[in-house]
Parts: structure tokens; C-alpha cells; sequence
């Protein structure tokens, strides 16, 4: 491309690659050529770098820690699926950068832009025509006898499930201090409304707005047939403990990461005050993303 470069709706972008798919590496490269036509900062990091030519690369893009993409980019370009997507989405964290997720995976309801669409979805996004939206993610404390408090943030659900075959687990759960119920059965997910559409939805959950403010909670093969998922408001504490002395018993984060449930655990679930940033194509409706997603009709 010849003459100035046209002035972009962000001065700084950063690119992610999941490394282990395919399609990474020519990803990359159209998405680094395709930025390189406007007057813009690219950051990306080692492990995206080492997909296409290091010297090519490092002509567009600096490369710098992945920790550190969320303090220097306007706005992030995950390439990958959706747990490539919850990964990166962890990383921003507290910090008000925007997602745009370009879909290397499957179903991917979090990386929405497919990849015959790349070059035309950065000119797109160069002009500022796409939708920002906020998602709710839920804060996960987690509080034990000895003192030790642990957090974790959430974009899609945490669940309480037993790790091995064996007896059915009883979690009791409170809502706002009050006493709700004990599941009986292999576990409960707390969900977010972006959340609905992965694992809650295996277990037979239903479909939340992505956007709502809401908190669901599914039960996982409840032993009696009256325990139905439950659609909470957003600002609703839940506290869970397990009341079983069942062994093998795990939280498990967003699907990434878990930890055993001890005795006397307290789990305590809320609404962050962070929410995480999404670009949405404007063209596309999230009735159209279901259809196509789910293959309705």
C-alpha cells in the first residue's frame, strides 16, 4: 500500500495465537500484514511471533511478555477458540481492554469472527464500526479453615463436581445469607450469561442474553428430578460448602484450572466489578450466532 496511512480507531493493537492450531500461523500473517497498512502500534508475544517469520514479525509487531499486552494495546485480536479466548480474557482482568476473538476452533461462541473474514473485520474494526459490549464474569472466593483465602475470576462458570466415579456429593448453597438448597447429584455449576452456552448447557441449562444481569445455576445429574437450574440476579452472593464427606471433590474454573474442596471449604460467588469487554460485528445478531452455532434450522 502507497500514499498515508489511514488514522485507525485505535493507536495500539495486540495479537494473540493459541500455537498449537494449524491455522495459526497463516492467521497471523494476514492479520500482521493486514495491520502493518495503518499507522498503528502492534504488540504481540514470543509464542505468536515464533508462527510466521521472526524478521517478518518483528517488522510489524514488538514483542513483549503476554502479560504485558493489556497495558500497552487499545485492543486485543485472539486468535484461536474459545479457551484460547477464557485464557487471554484472564489476562486483561481489571484492566478495560476490549476482545475481538477471530474463531481457529470449533463452535467458538466467544470468537465469533470467522477466518475467511480477517482482513475485512481489521478494516472494519480500524473504522470503529464494531459494538462493544460488556459481559459479567463472576469472583470466586474461595475461603478455608486455616485462614488461606484464594480468588479466581471467572468469564464462563465455576463448577463443584466429584473428580472420580463414586457416591453423589451434597453441596448446600446460600443466597444472600439465606439457605436456597442442597444439590444432591454430581455437582452444581454457577454460571455466568455468557457462560450458558458451555458447560451449563451440556448439563441442560438454558440460554441466557450474554449480556444480562443474571447469574445461573445448574444442577449436574441432580438424584431428584425437582432440582431445575435456577436463573439468580446478578448482584446475588451465593455461598456453596459441601456438606457430604465425600472424597475427590473439585472447583474447577472456567474449565482451565480447579482445585480439591477440603472440609469446611467456603465458596463464596459474586458478580466482579470488572466486567470483561467483547467487540461484537454489528451485523450479526446473537439470535444469528445461536442459529449458526447450534445449527438451528
Amino acid at each position: 500500500m502507497t500514499g498515508e496511512k489511514r488514522q485507525p480507531a485505535y493507536k495500539s493493537v495486540g495479537v494473540i495465537a493459541n500455537p498449537t492450531k494449524p491455522e495459526s500461523a497463516e492467521g497471523v500473517k494476514r492479520v500482521l500484514k493486514k495491520l502493518s497498512e495503518f499507522p498503528v502500534k502492534v504488540f504481540t508475544d514470543e509464542e505468536t511471533c515464533r508462527l510466521v517469520n521472526d524478521s517478518r514479525c518483528r517488522k510489524v509487531a514488538k514483542v513483549i511478555d503476554r502479560l504485558l499486552l493489556p497495558d500497552k494495546a487499545d485492543v486485543i485480536l485472539v486468535l484461536g477458540g474459545d479457551g484460547t479466548f477464557l485464557t487471554v480474557a484472564k489476562l486483561v482482568d481489571k484492566r478495560p481492554v476490549p476482545l475481538l476473538g477471530i474463531n481457529f476452533g470449533t463452535l467458538g461462541f466467544l470468537t465469533e469472527i470467522s477466518i475467511s473474514e480477517i482482513e475485512e473485520c481489521i478494516e472494519r474494526l480500524m473504522r470503529g464500526e464494531f459494538l462493544l459490549e460488556n459481559r459479567p464474569v463472576i469472583r470466586v472466593k474461595v475461603s478455608r479453615r486455616n485462614g488461606h483465602i484464594s480468588i479466581y475470576r471467572c468469564v464462563n462458570e465455576v463448577a463443584i463436581k466429584r473428580d472420580t466415579l463414586g457416591r453423589i456429593i451434597e453441596v448446600e448453597l446460600k443466597a444472600d445469607g439465606e439457605y436456597l438448597t442442597t444439590f444432591r447429584g454430581d455437582g452444581v455449576i454457577v454460571a455466568t450469561p455468557t457462560g450458558s452456552t458451555a458447560y451449563s448447557l451440556s448439563a441442560g441449562g438454558p440460554i441466557l442474553i450474554p449480556t444480562l444481569n443474571a447469574m445461573l445455576l445448574t444442577p449436574i445429574c441432580p438424584h431428584t428430578l425437582t432440582l431445575r437450574p435456577l436463573v439468580l440476579k446478578g448482584e446475588t452472593c451465593i455461598t456453596a460448602s459441601l456438606k457430604s464427606d465425600s472424597e475427590n471433590v473439585m472447583v474447577v474454573f472456567d474449565g482451565q484450572e480447579g482445585i480439591e474442596l477440603r472440609p469446611g471449604d467456603v465458596i463464596e460467588i459474586t458478580r466482579s466489578p470488572y466486567d470483561l469487554l467483547i467487540l461484537r460485528d454489528p451485523r450479526k445478531s446473537y439470535y444469528q450466532t445461536l442459529r449458526e452455532k447450534l445449527k438451528w434450522g
